[in-house]
């Protein structure tokens, strides 16, 4: 009777836990990985991966095994029946607050002696780039690098979703839990709208009812510092949960208004990866407000925003005469991952006369880029004149007037000042002698105007 009655209760424990969430979950049963070439390891035995790197190649749900793109050659050499997907790890923006955090690495990457975590000492891949570990690998799903005990949440900004994707029965969304967890404490998994509003279901998980697939061993560093973070290293267990999007609530009404998807962390919580099916979800690189370029004062000015950067690692400002020829004008440094409207400011110093156009390329981390829409401009600049343009020992500066303080700077392509001289007259001669064959550039500037065009020494 005492032990119908506690199976009873934990029967009713876990009713209740699912009638709070709205969810069932869909564990992960197996998966598939390069370690040593070939590994898997499911959840009725998980096995030790004592690694320095390996990567999800597929993995088992309600009974079915779906690549992720990785390797799928490896699958087939290896006899594994499998339906073909692709699964991109979810550039994410970690936002912390736990000071236990620690960086976890696989045990065997830079070498492992004597039992001790941290030895012998290797930097982190990353270093504190926590938002890195998320992202690494082959499609980002290396699952031998993570991030432990981070507390806080993480975002991933969403484009779009494919609404034919909505309980289809194919997985949406994979959820990694590297380590530890504790019984008590519930993750928290939900989409946003614009407005961060929850759009559909917010889902509570137990990691701890979630069965382990894995026991990977790992060291760790403490973040920010990149100190060892452990005398020891060790096995922790590794779960995984797959999602379909109607299992978070999302249905052909409401998939429009989705704009991110949110991890709420415990101080338990340690994540390698939260990956997303390729065909279910769009994910943008950058979600660009506004990109002008426009003439002030003799100068083309040019300017953007952002409201999202994901793995962003430089934007490029190109221009062209015909729209199809380009050329780049200037590079700036992307923010990496952001959640915050961020403005960036430059100017074309050396512009065309004329009609010309401009466009603005962003560049990933993985070296994948996207443009913006083009925007024409109409620029006329006839203050000054070079002669001659090719040059070679002297040119000429020759201007309408002088205004005050005017000079007269010779640069390279790198904007590094070479010649400087100050201008006395509507003709002002140059020696350019000195100067080796090349490309350079030549601006008058003072306290109001600065003025540009380039000149080839030959």
């Amino acid at each position: 009777m005492k032990t119908f009655l506690r199976r009873f209760i934990v029967i009713f424990q876990l009713l209740a836990i699912a009638c709070v969430t709205g969810w069932t979950q869909t564990n992960v049963t197996r998966i598939y990985t390069d370690h040593n070439g070939f590994f898997t390891s499911s959840t009725a035995s998980p096995q030790v991966a004592d690694v320095a790197t390996h990567h999800l190649l597929a993995f088992e749900s309600g009974g079915t095994i779906w690549s992720t793109g990785v390797n799928d050659v490896t699958l087939t050499a290896n006899a594994v029946t499998y339906i073909a997907q692709v699964f991109q790890a979810m550039p994410a923006t970690v936002n912390s607050n736990n000071p236990s955090a620690l960086i976890g690495i696989g045990r065997q990457f830079g070498g492992f002696s004597g039992g001790n975590g941290c030895a012998p000492p290797v930097a982190p891949p990353s270093g504190n780039n926590i938002s890195a570990y998320l992202t690494d690998g082959i499609n980002g799903l290396d699952l031998s690098t993570a991030i432990f005990n981070i507390g806080g949440n993480i975002q991933y900004t969403v484009a779009g979703i494919n609404a034919t994707s909505i309980g289809d029965g194919i997985p949406d969304i994979i959820i990694t839990q590297a380590g530890d967890v504790n019984g008590s404490l519930l993750d928290q998994f939900r989409f946003l709208d614009i407005l961060n509003n929850i759009v559909g279901s917010q889902v509570a998980v137990n990691f701890n009812g979630v069965p382990a697939v894995a026991q990977p061993t790992w060291k760790f560093y403490n973040i920010p510092g990149l100190a060892c973070g452990g005398s020891t290293a060790s096995t922790r267990n590794l779960r995984l949960l797959a999602f379909d999007f109607a299992d978070l609530g999302i249905t052909v009404g409401n998939y429009a208004a989705v704009t991110k998807f949110q991890h709420q962390l415990t101080p338990n919580t340690d994540v390698a990866f939260v990956a997303y099916n390729m065909q279910s979800i769009e994910i943008l690189p950058i979600v660009l407000l506004d990109f002008n370029v426009e003439v002030k004062n003799n100068i083309v000015q040019i300017n953007w925003q952002t409201s999202s950067e994901i793995n962003n690692d430089f934007f490029t400002v190109e221009k062209s005469k015909d729209a199809v020829n380009w050329e780049e004008v200037l590079k700036k440094s992307g923010a990496g991952n952001s959640q915050e409207i961020l403005h960036y400011e430059d100017e074309d110093k050396f512009p065309v006369s004329g009609i010309s156009y401009y466009r603005l390329k962003q560049t990933d981390f993985n070296g994948e880029s996207t443009y913006s829409h083009i925007v024409p401009i109409n620029y006329s600049n006839n203050y000054f004149s070079i002669y001659p343009n090719p040059a070679d020992g002297y040119v000429t500066i020759q201007l309408d007037n002088i205004p005050n303080n005017l000079v007269v700077q010779v640069k390279d392509v790198l904007g590094k000042p070479l010649l400087e001289q100050k201008v006395n007259s509507t003709n002002t001669l140059i020696n350019i002698s000195s100067l080796p064959k090349g490309i350079y550039y030549v601006e008058l500037v003072n306290e109001s105007y600065k003025y540009a065009k380039k000149l080839v020494v030959q």
